[in-house]
């Protein structure tokens, strides 16, 4: 009978914990506002939001905090416009906006320059404009994405000063679509974008010589793109799966790592990086404002704003001390609405491991602060969703035995991956993992591994038993699945082996040590310690 092995590699996860808060306020209630909201952050981290005021006025409004008070204002009033607003400010602190003219089904771009508003329209060759994104070069000159609508194409624009340069990017579909626009170090645009024919997360950026185009997630994804460039100028995509997950893609220089994030999102994301390239996305979840953050180990997620159907068309922005900023649409009044956290939130850390236990799956954790208000187990089956096998689980639980793994995994055909959901006592949603999962197709009675003493000082004894002679590894590995020793590289016969090993110039911490073998391979904990 085929039975299920898990080995354990990336499990740990180190940070800080501080007191803080999120701040939530309303900023303009006058009417039907607060759709299409696009945030930027001065130089003093004060906020400037563009917006949507629509049904009743139909117009694109303009707010920014002084040091005391809101000060809102109408830019654009001319018709029905101001939807799809993006938002830039400039190197004198000053607001650019690319936005959507309905009533002329043009793309129009609106600035301050330091006494009044100038606007401009950009592109009105058909229904132009729709899905626009804008970002300022080292010159203070704008660059727009945005969507051709009757031609499904993708279009780009830029302003060297005197005139505007139009192209098409992508017409091979229905492309376009939920655009986002940034410039790297030599100002050449990146965009990310969404092909609903196919239903496909693209992404564009121009070489110095030509467009270079590629689909980056083709499982039914690509809603509400938003992209950012970090530091080595690599594009990070935050965005939605049609079937209402937030999912995350980066490239890594050589491919690209696509990860689910939350799979209960709803839409409306938007990415910001922080100084260590981490991600930091705002969304739309099922009713509520969410927020997720990488934090080199795992994503945190929090509801920001519990109220109901809040969260819509959100903007995220990072200040200077990393902390997020975000605008974005309460429905109920329809309004515009601004949070932003005050601190550093989050659980301290924890560790998650699994071991085989016949044709179940133990799944143990340790957190590394006082009890959580609950934990939720989740499993993946092969490349499928998390989903929540455990139920709301106590606070003070440490494992849990998944007893139908061996059914779930097809019998020992697919791997199972599985993650830890923790929620504290102020709503912070925590996800730690995942695990990394193999399946076996044998039975490994009589392959057995023990390790101790644990915690160890100066050496530890490795014992283990072969059901069968042949080649056999036993490796210690770091929690960042490095190798740091190798125990045991040779073939060796069946029975009980007992190997010491040598751990006297290893940082105190916690290990795993790893036998592999033809049979199977079992994983176990270890701790070394002064």
């Amino acid at each position: 009978m085929k039975r299920l092995m898990v080995a354990i590699f990336a499990l740990a996860l180190v940070g800080t914990s501080s007191a803080g808060e999120w701040h939530i306020e309303t900023v303009d209630s006058e009417g039907t506002v607060g759709r299409d909201t696009s945030l930027a952050l001065d130089s003093d981290d004060h906020p400037h939001i563009s917006y949507y005021d629509s049904y009743y006025n139909n117009d694109l409004k303009y707010a920014h905090w002084t040091e005391s008070a809101w000060q809102i204002e109408t830019v654009d009033s001319e018709g029905r416009v101001g939807e799809d607003t993006s938002l830039a400010l400039d190197s004198s602190g000053y607001p650019h906006i690319s936005y959507y003219d309905y009533t002329n089904t043009a793309l129009k771009y609106a600035r301050w320059n330091g006494s009044s508003w100038q606007i401009q329209t950009v592109d009105s060759a058909g229904h132009v404009g729709r899905y626009t994104s804008l970002a300022l070069d080292s010159s203070d000159n704008p660059h727009i994405s945005y969507l051709d609508n009757p031609n499904h194409d993708l279009k780009y624009a830029r302003w060297d000063g005197d005139e505007w340069h139009i192209e098409t990017v992508d017409s091979t579909g229905h492309v376009g679509g939920h655009t986002s626009l940034a410039l790297d170090a030599s100002d050449n645009p990146h965009i990310s974008y969404y092909e609903s024919h196919d239903c496909d997360l693209k992404y564009a950026r121009w070489d110095g010589d030509e467009w270079q185009i590629e689909t980056v997630d083709s499982e039914n994804a690509g809603w509400y793109t938003s992209l950012a460039l970090d530091s080595s100028g690599y594009p990070h995509i935050s965005y939605q799966k049609v079937s209402s997950v937030l999912k995350y893609a980066r490239w890594d220089g050589a491919a690209w790592q696509i990860e689910i994030v939350d799979s209960v999102g709803r839409g409306y994301t938007s990415l910001a990086l922080d100084s260590s390239d981490h991600p930091h996305i705002s969304y739309y979840g099922y009713g509520h404002l969410k927020y997720a953050r990488w934090n080199g180990s795992s994503w945190h997620l929090w509801v920001v704003d519990p109220e109901s159907w809040v969260g819509s068309y959100t903007s995220v922005a990072l200040d200077a001390s990393g902390s997020p900023h975000i605008s974005y649409h309460g429905s109920s009044p329809s309004n515009l609405k601004y949070a932003y956290w005050d601190g550093e939130p989050g659980v301290e850390g924890a560790e998650l491991y699994a071991n085989i236990n016949d044709e179940s799956v133990l799944v143990g954790w340790e957190i590394t602060v006082d009890a959580p208000a609950a934990i939720r187990v989740l499993r993946s089956v092969g490349k499928g969703e998390p989903v929540d096998v455990s139920g709301s689980l106590s606070g003070a639980a440490v494992r849990w035995l998944d007893r139908d793994a061996y059914e779930a995994s097809d019998k020992g055909l697919k791997p199972l991956v599985y993650r830890l959901e923790v929620t504290e006592e102020d709503g912070t949603v925590t996800r730690f993992g995942p695990t990394e999962a193999v399946t076996i197709p044998e039975p490994t009675r009589g392959l057995s591994l023990s390790v101790y003493p644990s915690p160890a000082a100066d050496a530890l004894t490795v014992s283990f038993a072969l059901p069968s002679e042949g080649r056999v590894t036993v490796a210690l590995y770091d929690l960042s699945g490095r190798r740091v020793a190798t125990v045991v590289d040779s073939d060796l016969t069946a029975g009980r082996h007992d190997v010491s090993c040598d751990v006297s110039t290893l940082t105190p911490g916690v290990y795993l040590a790893r036998l592999e073998t033809g049979t199977g391979t079992l994983t176990r904990r270890v701790v070394v310690a002064r």
